[in-house]
């Protein structure tokens, strides 16, 4: 009785946290557009690169094609000359000879995070107002920057960052992974936004006043940081300046990946958070609402636990569909949303193993974390 008890109740508690994430993103404004931009900065637009996949010159030509009256330099980071990356980068700039863009050899080692290496050689170039950082996978709507950059006329704002779907190819592995993020994650973070300011930012896509970022120390002193989009974020946060979340969605292209790369791939982003934010990762067990349910449905002995934990599981499945189908504006993405219990034990294994080690796999080399989310390559 006193398992039933106790399990039943974290059980329902859990269902709880469930319910308000799922209010809170349909709350969330999602999509919204501005028709008119009379705030048009000069842009830099930092893309840092290293191999290239199946659509990544499909990305860049994403920003390459944006519909933005005011200037925009892009700068693209490749830190080894013999990259694939360059030779098809090439190929593609030439069909845009208009275009302010420029290919930078970003050779020089300057910490154990190698993209912020290359945005430190990379930003002695730059020369907008706005700087914007976006990861080479992300599919950019025409209206991304226009939009993005608005909310940085107010001198309030610091930051601007925005929301990301997976786009992924079909499989189970990937599957598990789109759920992660289409569903779980931004539905996070919106309950987040709830209960107080956001304090980082989600690197997708951040733009940021290049004034306030260099005045925070620019990116230097994340040379050898793992969560580099969560500290810029922060120490914007901790100027003064306020960080604002854009209704835009942008697609994230992901490639191909076994259940192995996916296990490696939400191992760093779990031992990330838990480095940066070990109680309220700990704490974040509760939201599993499926592990609690099952547990309940295995170790307790009151009849009623079928009912209540069946239904429990069954709004989980529920909720999956619609929030990814709000993200998408699309009742395809739900297709997978039945996968989502064996995403949420598979996710309990991983929070499990974030406590465990302290070793990451990023960009094909492993590397120590160190208190503070300080990265030491292994040798």
């Amino acid at each position: 009785m006193y398992i039933d008890s106790v399990l039943g109740g974290i059980c329902l508690v859990s269902f709880a946290v469930l319910l308000w994430q799922w209010w809170e993103a349909a709350r969330l404004p999602l999509h919204q557009r501005l028709q008119k931009t009379p705030y048009a900065p000069d842009v830099t637009l930092f893309k840092p690169l290293k191999g290239c996949e199946p659509r990544t010159m499909e990305c860049i030509a994403s920003w390459l094609e944006q519909d933005y009256p005011g200037n925009v330099q892009i700068l693209f980071g490749v830190a080894d000359p013999k990259d694939p990356v360059l030779p098809e980068l090439e190929r593609l700039l030439k069909r845009y000879p208009a275009f302010h863009a420029d290919i930078i050899l970003c050779t020089e080692d300057l910490g154990a995070n190698r993209k912020v290496s290359s945005l430190i050689q990379m930003s002695r170039k730059a020369n907008g107002e706005v700087w914007i950082v976006s990861d080479a996978d992300i599919l950019a709507p025409k209206d991304l920057v226009r939009n993005i950059v608005q909310p940085l006329s107010d001198p309030q704002n610091g930051a601007v960052n925005c929301l990301y779907q997976i786009v992924a190819p079909s499989g189970f592995a990937m599957s598990l992974e789109k759920i992660g993020v289409n569903a779980d994650f931004w539905s996070q973070v919106a309950q987040s936004l709830r209960l107080a300011e956001q304090n980082f930012c989600l690197g997708a896509v951040m733009a940021v006043n290049a004034t306030v970022f260099r005045e925070t120390g620019g990116f230097e002193p994340l040379a050898n940081m793992l969560a580099d989009d969560y500290h810029i974020g922060n120490r914007i946060h901790h100027s003064g300046k306020k960080i604002v979340l854009s209704s835009l969605v942008v697609d994230s292209i992901a490639h191909q990946a076994n259940i192995r790369e996916v296990w490696s791939h939400q191992l760093r982003w779990a031992r990330t958070i838990c480095f940066e934010r070990p109680v309220s990762y700990g704490l974040s067990i509760i939201s599993n609402t499926t592990f609690w349910a099952v547990l309940w449905l295995i170790c307790g002995s009151h009849s009623s636990r079928y009912i209540i934990a069946g239904g429990v599981l069954l709004i989980r499945v529920l909720a999956v569909a619609d929030l990814q189908r709000r993200l998408a504006l699309d009742w395809r993405a739900c297709r997978s949303s039945v996968l989502v219990w064996l995403k949420d034990l598979f996710q309990f294994m991983i929070w499990l193993c974030a406590f465990c080690g302290n070793q990451v796999e990023w960009r094909g080399q492993r590397f120590r974390v160190r208190k503070g989310g300080v990265l030491e390559l292994k040798k």
